[in-house]
């Protein structure tokens, strides 16, 4: 009997029950220790009372210690519990945004990427890139600050540029890891996600421990830029003379309070070396304080990082990117996992002065902030000036582990191939954020540089949809994931696009005027990339262009941006109505095709089958849609 295989939506759908199955079981224990711990408690006390009262027999009180511990083991063992129901209740949600994706209603997921919505930008904003119902929002499933902006940056085009040096030297090490070539990078980028499709336990581990970083996706620059301070400021670490500070004022200090305990000496006198304590921590405060304040932030949550780490840090994997990455975690000599565990048992010692006894008697006499002191500068000064890398590393796997769960959940996407020479060549070409069983694919090809398309057809026909449809999936085949095709051959492409345009109260520009900002943009960019300012060949999509003038100026304008962008050797498509710029294939016909959308009418009924068909199209709605909508039209 052969093996039944499972679809995506199956082994999520299957992978979800289960985890509901053990979250329920888990639910369930946790309410009989609950209930069992109220009864020993309940029992401890009336025992106590009884012994107080009744006057019980010495022997009672080994029950009530019994009774007692009894109580703290149940109250270890509900709170693992309760760890290991949010861990499931983790990964129940996990496969539940995965079914959500799948079936069209990731839309109301709350990572949108905002941030990076830039009305600057040559096409995030024509191409739903970053906002509401967007690729980002469609693809984000990392959990921490650096992952998000580092899809982010592959989605914006952005595979070399960073915002600050540490950065910068950091992403040049991991391309030279890579490969320096852009063709080279993408490729071992798709490897990794193909290589990361799969492993959906992994997938899952990672997100489920992200998702108990906290509120919010955490961003650890705080935390990396104080570990990163040690060889920058090394006037600001603490001098190894302070060990013997630390060693002799809390003996002097224990010593005096134990010996005035039995009164072998006045107790005023263990006053004396309690207020050396204070008087020493005081002194230090100023060159203490950043440190163990960053090392104590909430936002870290080192912890739970360290895991996260640990989990990438274990997996075998088989593609060299992530080869690559994970070498990296191991850096300082000894392992990521490692080194953040020894972290983390700093911090949690630090974290002792949030009790209120501890933090104003017993901190201060046994110098604990001194100690802690010492102990963080030792770990920055051996693990501290590798763990920006850590951290990149770690945001490198949550990006591509997007990228992965978007080719699991879409079998029907393809890889596209990237070639060397600048080409655009699609089969069933279709929009993926449009649901499957409403996407229209057409076969689009653009040959290379100089060469373009225009678009036409009548409104709402598809041609909108078409154009956003090529920038969309160049923008998805240059950040490395699959593509909405049958195939795709493309060579380095650089989107720009003027599609979508509107006037600004704030600035007192008009529409029009916005527009020819727009297409400046675009023309500035090409002719960047003729010059060899940029590197690649700009994809221009040019959407009802010039719509804002008159007829016949619209037309001569058109025609001359268009001749210019092919001039300067662009390829692209730009819809219009006017159907007289289809006469540059007329005149240019080696480098301009037109093709074009139509509507079938039946009747008082209209329709559109968004194929792309080949030539001008020779009719047009606009009336007949006034007319449908109830406005009295003559023609």
């Amino acid at each position: 009997m052969s093996d039944i295989v499972y679809g995506p939506r199956e082994i999520h759908e299957r992978a979800r029950e289960s985890h509901r199955a053990v979250l329920v079981s888990l639910e369930a224990r946790a309410n009989v220790i609950a209930t069992a711990r109220l009864a020993v408690f309940g029992g401890a006390i009336a025992l106590l009372a009884t012994i107080v009262f009744a006057h019980l027999a010495s022997a009672a009180w080994f029950a009530v210690f019994g009774l007692v511990l009894l109580f703290v083991i149940l109250v270890v063992v509900h709170a693992r519990l309760h760890e290991a129901k949010e861990r499931k209740s983790a990964a129940v949600r996990f496969h539940e945004r995965a079914l959500a994706r799948m079936s069209g209603a990731w839309r109301s997921f709350p990572s949108i990427g905002e941030r990076w919505a830039l009305d600057t930008h040559p096409y995030a904003g024509d191409l739903d890139v970053f906002g509401k119902a967007s690729l980002f929002q469609l693809l984000d499933a990392t959990s921490t600050r650096f992952g998000e902006e580092v899809l982010a940056r592959w989605l914006s085009g952005d595979n070399g540029n960073t915002r600050d040096a540490s950065e910068k030297s950091d992403q040049v090490a991991s391309q030279t890891a890579l490969g320096s070539d852009f063709t080279d990078v993408i490729r071992a980028r798709q490897a990794a996600v193909r290589d990361l499709a799969p492993r959906l336990s992994f997938r899952e581990e990672l997100a489920v421990e992200g998702s108990l970083l906290g509120e919010g996706k955490p961003d650890p620059r705080p935390f990396v830029m104080w570990a990163g301070q040690t060889s920058a400021e090394p006037n600001k670490a603490l001098p190894s003379s302070l060990y013997g500070l630390a060693v002799v004022l809390p003996v002097i200090a224990v010593g005096t309070s134990v010996a005035s305990s039995f009164g072998l000496v006045p107790r005023v006198v263990f006053l004396v070396p309690f207020a050396l304590c204070i008087g020493a921590l005081a002194r230090l405060r100023s060159r203490m304080g950043p440190s163990l304040e960053a090392a104590s932030s909430k936002e870290t949550a080192l912890s739970r990082y360290g895991r996260m780490l640990a989990i990438v840090d274990r997996e075998t994997f088989e593609a060299p990117a992530l080869v690559a990455l994970q070498k990296r975690l191991r850096e300082s000599g000894a392992s990521a996992t490692k080194e953040m565990a020894s972290l983390s048992r700093i911090v949690g010692f630090l974290d002792a002065r949030n009790n209120e006894i501890f933090r104003f008697f017993l901190g201060p006499m046994l110098m604990w902030d001194l100690w802690c002191a010492l102990a963080l500068d030792r770990w920055r000064s051996r693990a501290g000036r590798v763990a920006f890398g850590w951290f990149r590393a770690l945001a490198d796997v949550e990006a591509l582990a997007s990228l992965a769960g978007f080719a699991f959940e879409r079998p029907d996407h393809t890889f596209p191939e990237f070639v060397d020479d600048a080409t655009f060549d699609a089969q069933s070409l279709g929009h993926p954020l449009i649901e499957a069983g409403k996407r229209v694919s057409n076969d689009v090809i653009v040959p290379g540089p100089s060469h373009g398309l225009v678009v036409t057809g009548s409104n709402m026909s598809g041609k909108s949809t078409l154009l956003r449809a090529i920038g969309i999936n160049v923008v998805l085949a240059n950040a490395g994931a699959p593509v909405c095709a049958k195939s795709l051959r493309l060579g380095r492409l650089v989107v720009a696009s003027s599609m979508r345009v509107s006037d600004s109260l704030d600035e007192g520009t008009s529409r029009f005027y916005a527009e020819l900002k727009k297409l400046k943009l675009v023309l500035d960019l090409a002719r960047k990339t003729q010059s060899g300012a940029e590197q690649g060949t700009v994809l221009f999509l040019l959407d009802e262009i010039l719509h804002g003038t008159n007829t016949r100026e619209r037309l001569i304008g058109a025609r001359a941006i268009l001749r210019e962008l092919l001039r300067l050797g662009a390829m692209g498509a730009v819809s219009t109505h006017d159907l007289g710029l289809g006469d540059l294939a007329t005149s240019m016909p080696d480098q301009v095709v037109n093709i074009h959308f139509q509507e079938q009418v039946t009747g008082e009924i209209m329709t559109f089958d968004y194929l792309l068909r080949q030539g001008i199209v020779q009719s047009s709605n606009a009336l007949r849609l006034m007319q449908i909508v109830g406005l009295d039209v003559n023609e």
